[in-house]
């Protein structure tokens, strides 16, 4: 591509642009390199559980873990259907109460005498508490929960008994706080606190202040995650600012668990991280029953996945119930908190208190618009390339653009309106990428193969060069806290693997720079085949498959092989490359120079395809924008080099084919 005098200024904007985008990159990854602290948790009720069915002392078990790298300890709060599980107190309804009068003699002299009254209620509960503690715990939550006439005291000294109007079911519902033996055990361990608190839909700001008050002081509580059957944060849908002033008053990080399905996604998780911007933090836990079916090694390599490529702070264990090598339960479960903790400082990890992603100063809005002026920059280039420019589109693509970021501003959508910019730079600059790579379509194959590598590896090396000036857009635009953290997407991922190799086949199908020229209407009119009818179906089955298989979790499951490829390339090269750079879009950008002109205009099309999907894979790449940056790049490299090596042993293949055709 050449700049005409007229299109200097575009250029030059372009310049500035990319400028602007590569000092946002560079600040992003300065942050990243310093929020490199990782919790190790673990659930205490169920290791509690775990503990107890084993005969483990849980102190001692507890310290162990410690010393082999636990960081924290996640403490729920006590369900109403859990009270009586640590023998403190007990619960019965009222139609309970009096079944067991009819059986026996109640031993409890309060009980009894509202037996012989007639004054127990079917409609209320009994709750009779052995441990102070416990007592005033409950008597704190059950009046968050409840009006004060519900609850009644009806005996003021051990064994407490409290009287509650309300339904069994419900009850067992409700969050009756952490126990105060749990939150001593973890202060006394040295472990930081992860508090689980449910949300009730009626809490207001008092509440939901009394709630944590209940902690008894903020001293070693690191990261909160909440938890209930309704899936919402706490606060929710009314006083999510109220928990946010909690949370930033006391400096205390929000912990947004990973899911796959946006479904499963807490209720009010967005509207709380995007009120304390800097202390949200990504969590990564494994089901219970999904635990039960995966090896040692494969439970170590998901969550040093997690850690180290989707930006993963808070590690959230469950008890492993099966023994390895040999290992008791009890020791297993230590190699592995001791095996997490020794492949994360390898990786350049520290453990500790979880460190979020800070506003920086990446993510102004003075760097951010000076990135997005890089659209309309390059469109123009491009329409001069085609001599189509006029200066009334040099205007409109400037105030379209303007008009677009100041109304995302203006309206409270900017991340909408950064993603619009994004996916329309991510867009431009793979048709510019493939748009380069004209001349080669067009050139005599070289003699030997050596130089037939060597010019391969000169395509593929620019092809992917010039599109990642489009990712670099796309990172200058959406790299905010909150983005990092997933809490806000990229809307325009699946446009981003979809449209490239449309867009490659257009231009080199209708723009005459690839050796061949057709005319839309000529296409059109042309006779329908057999065999155009078995290529559309397959390019269109393609297509389905490209896009059904995009994302965390695809809706079509890989196979047996491709898994095992997956973590073959992971366990040789730590970050691994994306199948669709290094199988399909570098080999075909390699391969292209070597091709006999005969061979190009009969299969151009099909390369024009494949080299499109790997220029939008690359985009797609940085689109994920809680993967950190440096391994973005290295991912880019990596699929560069083996694409290269792919691409080379095609050619050879191809020579040798070649020479034996022209044989015969």
């Amino acid at each position: 591509m050449t700049t005409s005098a007229r299109t200097r200024y575009a250029a030059i904007i372009l310049a500035l642009a990319l400028l602007a985008a590569g000092g946002v990159a560079l600040l992003r990854m300065r942050v990243e390199m310093r929020a490199r602290r990782v919790e190790i948790a673990m659930d205490y009720n169920d290791f509690s559980t775990l503990a107890r069915s084993y005969g483990y002392n849980p102190a001692n078990f507890l310290i162990a873990l410690r010393r082999a790298g636990l960081t924290s300890l996640a403490l729920s709060e006590e369900l109403g259907s859990n009270v009586g599980a640590a023998g403190h107190a007990y619960v019965l309804s009222g139609v309970q109460l009096l079944d067991a009068a009819r059986l026996s003699t109640l031993k409890d002299p309060a009980l009894a005498s509202l037996v012989r009254a007639k004054k127990v209620k079917t409609d209320d509960i009994y709750l009779v508490a052995y441990d102070a503690s416990a007592y005033h715990r409950y008597r704190q939550m059950l009046a968050l929960h409840f009006q004060p006439k519900s609850v009644t005291v009806l005996r003021k000294t051990r064994p407490w008994i409290v009287q509650i109007h309300t339904q069994l079911d419900y009850f067992d519902t409700i969050g009756l706080g952490i126990p105060r033996r749990q939150i001593s055990l973890a202060r006394r361990l040295g472990l930081e606190i992860i508090p689980r608190f449910q949300n009730d839909e009626r809490f207001h700001a008092k509440q939901i202040d009394t709630l944590f008050a209940s902690l008894g002081g903020y001293r070693r509580v690191s990261t909160v995650i909440f938890f209930g059957l309704r899936n919402q944060v706490l606060g929710y849908p009314h006083h999510i600012k109220a928990t946010a002033a909690v949370l930033r008053r006391h400096g205390l990080n929000f912990g947004t668990i990973e899911v796959y399905d946006p479904s499963q996604l807490q209720r009010g998780n967005a509207a709380l991280a995007r009120l304390i911007p800097g202390q949200t933090v990504r969590v990564q836990a494994i089901a219970k029953l999904e635990l039960d079916k995966l090896k040692f090694s494969e439970i170590v390599e998901r969550y040093l996945l997690g850690v180290r490529e989707r930006n993963i702070r808070v590690v959230y264990l469950r008890p492993y119930a099966h023994e390895v090598r040999g290992l008791s339960i009890e020791k297993t479960n230590v190699a592995l908190v001791q095996s997490l903790a020794r492949h994360f400082r390898a990786a350049g990890f520290t453990l500790g208190r979880a460190t979020p992603i800070p506003q920086y100063k990446g993510s102004n809005g003075i760097l951010v618009f000076l990135t997005s002026l890089a659209v309309p920059s390059i469109f123009l280039l491009l329409l001069d390339a085609f001599g189509w420019y006029r200066r009334r589109y040099a205007v409109a693509a400037y105030a379209a653009t303007v008009l677009l970021f100041a109304a995302g501003l203006a309206l409270h959508h900017e991340m909408l309106a950064r993603s619009l910019i994004a996916l329309a730079g991510g867009l431009l600059f793979a048709g510019t990428a493939f748009l380069v790579l004209a001349p080669t379509f067009r050139a005599e194959p070289p003699e030997g193969v050596g130089p037939q590598i060597l010019r391969g590896v000169r395509t593929a090396s620019l092809g992917t060069g010039v599109v990642l000036l489009g990712a670099l857009i796309v990172v200058g635009m959406l790299s905010t806290p909150l983005a990092m953290e997933e809490i806000d997407r990229f809307r325009g991922v699946k446009m981003i693997l979809v449209l490239p190799p449309l867009i490659a086949l257009c231009l080199y199908l209708f723009s005459g720079r690839y050796g061949t020229r057709e005319r839309a209407r000529d296409v059109l009119a042309a006779p329908l085949r057999a065999y155009h009818l078995v290529i559309i179906g397959i390019l269109g089955f393609a297509a389905a498959l490209l896009v059904m298989r995009s994302g965390n979790q695809s809706e079509i499951a890989p196979s047996a092989l491709e898994l095992w490829l997956r973590q073959s390339l992971t366990d040789a090269l730590s970050i691994r490359p994306r199948f669709k750079e290094f199988l399909i879009g570098v080999p075909a950008m390699t391969l292209l120079p070597a091709l006999a002109l005969a061979h190009r205009r009969a299969i151009g099309w099909l390369f024009a395809l494949g080299i499109g999907v790997g220029l939008g894979d690359v985009v797609d790449t940085f689109s994920h924008l809680h993967t950190p940056l440096l391994v973005s790049i290295i991912r880019v490299f990596i699929a560069l080099v083996l694409g290269a090596v792919i691409g080379a042993i095609t050619i050879v293949v191809y020579r040798m084919f070649m020479r034996r055709f022209a044989r015969s």
